[in-house]
């Protein structure tokens, strides 16, 4: 995409993917800032192998893609290659920042958003930080020098940047992420729905743990419904699960239509990244949080200590999972829906429904016009 000078416009670039949980918070930015007018203007990077490459074209919403590597977890020869990536990766972004010429820069971690930024800096263009997890990752403390604000989703965060850039906020959503208000009593009455899901890539242990757990059930099992996002790799063998047992379920690799999913639901069984935490709250939905054990920094057992102690969730650590313990957490749900219907209640009262608006606003306000 190519700015022609002369024109009269606010250029937002947004920065990172990788995960939805990076990705779908830009979207909502992207969507928000959209509605200012049709001045204002977007445009994603990212990689190629990133979620953004296979979502983006879907929103019609433009994307130029770079190279881009974790350093995390790797061996000393893998570090440097991607350090390598990380150099190229700054060099194409200098030339995508010169030809889109951003009024300012929107980082939302993932692997393409270090380079992003970091050309977006050595450019002087303006960069806003968004940091989704109760603890943050290195790579947005270290990127956070660069940029003049820092907008932080989760309580604790905030201690780890620059008083003076910290804006506290909630994590920005799409608007049908967004619950009407506290559910019904007849809600939470007939067959309990369970939504299970580990994230975009979905999450091999709860997928395994879940099809024990439909075996434990046994015929208490008539008295479920699940709707289950596997991943690519466990489809077919956990289709075959809920056949077995005899069991309710729909199970799909990825799961397009979140919002809905969300509404239908009682229960989710759940990863606990930022978007999954944020949209929990936001639709006012119960749920078991089993955090990623290598998620960088310990940042998915932070978020899930948080919203347990909102009483919004419980939490079970991942070596602590079994099919038999999950089935007793499901047969205990359903037979309190009282305590679901509390816990719906925590979730939306922990939610921070305006943060994508906040977070147009502050990229409005830190923008160089």
């Amino acid at each position: 995409m190519v700015f022609r000078r002369g024109e009269v416009s606010m250029r937002l670039l947004i920065a990172g993917g990788g995960t939805g949980g990076h990705l779908y918070p830009g979207i909502a930015v992207a969507r928000a800032w959209q509605r200012c007018g049709p001045e204002y203007r977007v445009l994603f990077v990212g990689t190629k192998r990133g979620i953004e490459a296979r979502v983006l074209p879907k929103e019609e919403l433009p994307l130029e893609t770079i190279s881009a590597a974790g350093l995390l977890g790797r061996s000393f020869a893998q570090k440097l290659l991607a350090a390598a990536q990380l150099a190229w990766g700054i060099f194409q972004s200098l030339g995508i920042v010169g030809r889109f010429d951003p009024n300012i820069v929107l980082g939302v971690g993932g692997y393409g958003s270090a380079p992003a930024v970091v050309a977006s800096w050595l450019k002087r263009r303006p960069i806003v930080l968004l940091e989704q997890n109760a603890m943050p990752g290195a790579a947005n403390r270290l990127l956070s020098r660069m940029a003049k604000r820092v907008a932080v989703c989760l309580p604790g965060a905030a201690k780890y940047f620059a008083r003076e850039k910290v804006v506290e906020m909630g994590l920005p959503l799409r608007e049908e992420m967004k619950a009407a208000g506290p559910r019904p009593d007849s809600f939470w009455k007939g067959p309990l729905r369970v939504l299970v899901f580990g994230g975009s890539q979905g999450a091999h242990a709860i997928n395994e743990s879940v099809a024990e757990a439909l075996a434990h059930l046994g015929a208490a099992g008539e008295n479920f419904e699940f709707v289950h996002q596997t991943g690519e790799r466990d489809l077919e063998w956990i289709r075959q699960a809920y056949e077995s047992a005899g069991a309710k379920g729909e199970a799909e690799a990825f799961l397009y239509d979140m919002a809905e999913r969300y509404r239908w639901a009682n229960l989710a069984v759940a990863r606990a990244g930022a978007m999954t935490v944020g949209e929990l709250t936001a639709m006012g939905l119960p749920a078991l949080l089993i955090p990623l054990p290598v998620s960088a920094h310990g940042h998915q057992e932070a978020n899930a200590r948080y919203m347990a102690d909102q009483g919004a969730a419980r939490m079970v650590l991942q070596k602590d999972l079994t099919g038999k313990s999950l089935a007793e957490f499901l047969l205990e749900m359903n037979r309190d829906r009282t305590l679901l219907a509390e816990m719906s209640r925590k979730a939306l009262e922990a939610a921070r429904k305006n943060a994508t608006d906040e977070m147009t606003a502050l990229c409005r306000e830190t923008a160089r016009t």
